[in-house]
């Protein structure tokens, strides 16, 4: 028997040639696995509103070398970026480095932007300079001011602005009137300006004040924004025909490029003279909503300036009906006692690290005052517990799985090889393409009464490109896969699979050779359940996270998994060799035990490789990895099995839940992030494969509804090629989230799902 697992041969003339057009094409050598911000940025998680409320205390913030930082603005709109980062916009924007915002008349803009990474803050635009619509701007006459908006269907950041013109010529004053929405098209990354013209089918209701997705459809919300009808000083400017009412339109998820339908107080309609107002309250009722999965969410501040709370209210529906559910004084927070109001209560489109909401609520003075001193014209920010959804509603949409109760616990036992179709003596050699081979699991001590098997499997040497398929023999042949063979390499992936009675079935395209190593198995008798943790780097030796440099050859790190104390008895990661020297393999293993005969990875040179590999937690609390050859290794925790964890799982039939080369997916609102429902599972067991990629990139299972992108990786991609590997999502609120870092093709298999009783 060979020491662990033999060397793969070098990447073939064919596959080398591809590469070698791919790399001229795209400048790249190896697909990256993500990299994080700025350790001085310390992107951990989206701000709460104490860390906004700092941040937004300072003047000057995101001063940007010569040109001065945010000194004061209103109207606070933020735009999560698919990378982890946020757009802020805001309406009247002063620049200022200080709190004298007395400076010559073009250091304002109608619109300005500002850029967060983390906790870092740059400033867009300049002064005198509109962010958005600067060419189409003419100064107090004619100008935009921004409104919701969101990632669309293309990958690109869609926002709404309102038109407001004032024929008199004095800005925001009396006269001043919006006319109809506009639609910026803007680019994710560089943010630049790709498109600005009217919006489909604008109306005065101005439809996109707010916008909320699901699953399924994009909900604009409208609001007149009439503000300056009368000239008076109080609730009495405002235009009360149109003022205390919003208005409900949908389009399909992220297509803001297609006339919407309106909500008429019954149903659909195409016709936008039948739209029925779905509030109607005070004399001004600027609604901000969200989606929280469970749970549609408003947050408003009734009469605006002139009012005096933020009603928070949630509904079952994006129409309603809307109950309030909090309120939250805000008089006592105006910024002085006299000339001075707060307005325009925004909803952020995230949760806080502790699962609360985020509103920011504008700050605003006499003229004179805040010009005087800008910390007046400076957000607020509030925190609100998310509203409880309605009994016995997990997700708005049902999951596409059977539903299955948990019943088994895990067993993790030291790694061991069952089959290497390479040597002689095995029970089945190396397969040929469109063959079957049977693996008998009892004969290796998997007890009867095991449901589940954790393996590790390897197809080596593989004829063409192809795929194999795991299966239960006791059960029909599904359609999924479990691993995709390319010729030249070793391709790895981490597997639970269900068992059945016992015997394992392996399907191949291809003629390939086959390695088996065993993990653990489930069963009913175990009382060890899984802990889903939010997925975390623990190791990035390319930049000394963890502790470590890169790995030589021959070279084993330890790897604490787990914090001192911690009862779980077994952890699932995500390792991933990057820029390996040669092709070699790496072993994962509890610390405190010898070395095993098996392989969890087999790097090869050029090629990012990843897998999930589910190992016994060794002696204080570590895994140990060892490397045949030089490289840098990237270890992200995605799971614990503890002693008595609620979750238990359920074997299911392999089921293809997404192949979004045949099907209209479902995105999350936010970013690039596939999204599933997942109804009240605690966590899924699938395979995630990338495929016909546009670009190098990576996969990211997350959850996306309450928390930010988590900077690890499931999968590692490049154009052309395949990539797969095994994946635990979780769940929050009902859902699962798979961010892709660049334009590829999502396919999804579900093995088994983690459920409470």
């Amino acid at each position: 028997m060979t020491l662990v697992t033999k060397p793969s041969p070098l990447l073939t003339t064919r596959l080398a040639a591809v590469l070698v057009v791919l790399m001229s094409v795209l400048a790249l050598s190896v697909t990256e696995v993500p990299r994080r911000a700025d350790a001085a940025c310390a992107r951990s998680g989206k701000l709460n509103a104490s860390q906004l409320n700092a941040a937004f205390s300072q003047p000057g913030l995101g001063a940007n070398g010569a040109l001065e930082g945010f000194g004061g603005g209103d109207y606070q709109h933020a735009y999560p970026l698919p990378d982890g980062r946020v757009l802020w916009l805001f309406q009247d924007t002063y620049f200022s480095n200080d709190n004298d915002l007395n400076e010559p008349l073009n250091n304002a803009a109608h619109n300005v932007g500002m850029v967060q990474d983390g906790t870092c803050f740059t400033i867009l635009g300049g002064q005198g300079l509109d962010f958005v619509g600067n060419e189409q701007t003419i100064d107090s006459g004619r100008w935009f001011w921004p409104l919701d908006g969101e990632i669309g269907f293309d990958g690109k950041l869609w926002i709404y602005f309102v038109e407001m013109v004032n024929p008199a010529g004095t800005g925001a004053n009396p006269g001043a009137l919006p006319v109809r929405n506009w639609l910026a098209i803007l680019d994710p990354v560089t943010l630049q300006q790709l498109h600005f013209a009217p919006a489909i089918a604008s109306t005065p209701r101005l439809y996109g004040w707010s916008i909320a997705s699901n699953d399924q459809y994009s909900y604009l919300y409208g609001h007149c924004y009439r503000q300056f009808l009368n000239p008076v000083v109080g609730p009495e400017q405002f235009d009360s025909n149109c003022m205390p009412y919003v208005y409900l339109a949908r389009v399909p998820l992220g297509h803001f490029d297609v006339k919407p339908e309106y909500w008429n107080g019954t149903g659909w309609s195409p016709n936008a003279n039948t739209a029925a107002a779905i509030s109607g309250r005070g004399k001004a009722n600027p609604m901000s909503v969200q989606w929280f999965g469970d749970v549609w969410v408003s947050v408003t501040k009734i009469d605006d300036w002139w009012g005096d709370v933020i009603y928070v209210d949630s509904a079952p529906a994006p129409e309603g009906p809307w109950t309030t559910v909090q309120t939250i004084p805000v008089a006592k927070d105006r910024k002085c006692q006299q000339g001075c109001g707060n307005y325009s209560a925004f909803l952020m489109p995230w949760l806080d690290s502790a699962g609360n909401m985020v509103i920011g609520l504008s700050n605003g003075a006499d003229y004179a005052l805040w010009l005087a001193n800008g910390s007046l014209y400076r957000p607020t920010f509030y925190t609100a517990p998310v509203p409880s959804a309605v009994p016995g509603r997990s997700a708005a949409s049902p999951p596409l799985f059977p539903q299955a109760v948990g019943t088994a616990g895990f067993v993790a036992v030291d790694p061991v090889r069952l089959i290497d179709t390479r040597e002689p003596y095995q029970q089945f050699g190396r397969m040929s393409a469109g063959s079957v081979a049977e693996l008998n699991l009892n004969s290796f001590g998997v007890p009867p009464g095991a449901t589940a098997v954790a393996l590790n499997l390897t197809a080596d040497q593989p004829s063409v490109d192809g795929y194999v398929r795991v299966y239960p023999c006791s059960q029909p042949e599904p359609q999924t896969s479990n691993v995709n063979p390319i010729v030249g390499q070793a391709q790895t992936n981490g597997l639970v699979v269900p068992i059945g009675d016992g015997r394992l079935c392996l399907r191949t395209l291809t003629a390939v050779d086959i390695v088996i190593d065993l993990n653990g198995w489930l069963t009913t008798t175990s009382d060890v359940g899984l802990q889903p943790v939010a997925p975390r780097r623990l190791i990035d030796t390319r930049f000394g996270l963890g502790g470590s440099g890169r790995l030589r050859a021959q070279q084993t790190l330890e790897v604490p998994v787990v914090a001192a104390g911690s009862l779980a008895t077994a952890v699932s990661l995500n390792i991933t060799a990057v820029n390996p020297t040669r092709a070699g393999f790496v072993t994962a293993w509890p610390c405190g035990s010898s070395r095993p005969l098996v392989s969890n990875l087999n790097p090869q040179p050029g090629i990012t490789q990843p897998n999930l590999v589910t190992v016994r937690v060794g002696a204080g609390g570590k895994v140990c990895l060892f490397t045949a050859h030089e490289t840098d290794l990237v270890v992200d925790v995605l799971a614990e099995y503890q002693p008595g964890a609620s979750a238990r799982y359920a074997a299911l039939p392999p089921q293809r839940l997404l192949d979004s080369r045949g099907q209209d997916s479902p995105r999350h609102q936010s970013n690039l992030s596939y999204i599933l429902a997942m109804g009240n599972v605690v966590a899924a067991q699938v395979n995630l494969t990338a495929t016909e990629a546009q670009g190098a990139g990576f996969l990211t299972g997350y959850r996306c509804l309450t928390d930010q992108w988590p900077g690890t990786s499931n999968v590692n991609y490049l154009p052309i090629l395949a990539s797969a590997n095994s994946a635990i999502l979780t769940s929050s609120r009902g859902y699962t989230c798979v961010f892709a870092s660049s334009p590829t093709h999502l396919v999804l298999d579900i093995f088994g799902v983690w459920t409470k009783p």
